[in-house]
């Protein structure tokens, strides 16, 4: 990536960084009630993780904080946040997507139709960028690699005079984002999960 410190990530990294999200993620209650009862877990989770991966190296970027992967994220202009089947298709994450079991595609349907709709509503006429993902692994946290990550995030968004925009399900998250400049726009329940969420966004300074 040009002017950052970021490492971009090729197919040949796309296992690391998985690990890296999986560990990252491991906690979090929405993907623990999402995949609750597979089988497979652990084969679902790895799918699931590679499909942003993908998504993100063919419609934005998906970089590292190092060819260490300690932390991972994924951006892409507003126009793909929704991850579409043609999207996946071009992207070679519907291989992936295919890998995970029924209830967790149906959970997980819920989770973008909700969010989906919703980010629409509240972006309707705006060009932003959405942070699809952001992980550090759990031995790494803590280190600044986040604030390395969502720093160059910040900074391409600032360039471009874009706004930012994202979703997080953990209410302990929201310090760190809002030390980054993100304000809350509305907290959301999924339905039938029974979960919260909250819409953030970030104007560009």
């Amino acid at each position: 990536m040009s002017g950052s410190t970021l490492y971009s990530l090729t197919r040949e990294d796309i296992p690391k960084a998985v690990e890296t999200l999986k560990d990252a993620f491991s906690n979090d209650p929405l993907w623990e009630e999402v995949f609750k009862g597979d089988p497979d877990k652990n084969q679902t989770l790895t799918a699931f993780f590679t499909c942003p991966l993908l998504y993100g190296m063919k419609f934005g970027k998906a970089c590292a904080t190092s060819p260490s992967a300690e932390g991972v994220a994924v951006w892409v202009p507003g126009k793909y946040a929704d991850m579409s089947i043609w999207g996946m298709l071009r992207s070679g994450a519907l291989f992936y997507g295919m890998k995970m079991g029924r209830q967790a595609v149906q959970n997980l349907a819920i989770v973008s139709k909700q969010t989906g709709h919703k980010r629409k509503k509240l972006m309707r006429n705006k060009v932003y960028t959405y942070l699809a993902i952001i992980g550090v692994f759990s031995s790494s946290q803590d280190k600044g690699f986040g604030s390395k990550l969502m720093d160059t995030i910040k900074q391409e968004c600032d360039n471009q005079g874009l706004t930012l925009y994202l979703e997080t399900e953990k209410e302990e998250n929201l310090r760190f984002y809002e030390k980054h400049g993100f304000t809350v726009l509305e907290k959301i329940n999924l339905p039938k999960l029974d979960l919260p969420m909250w819409l953030m966004l970030r104007s560009p300074q």
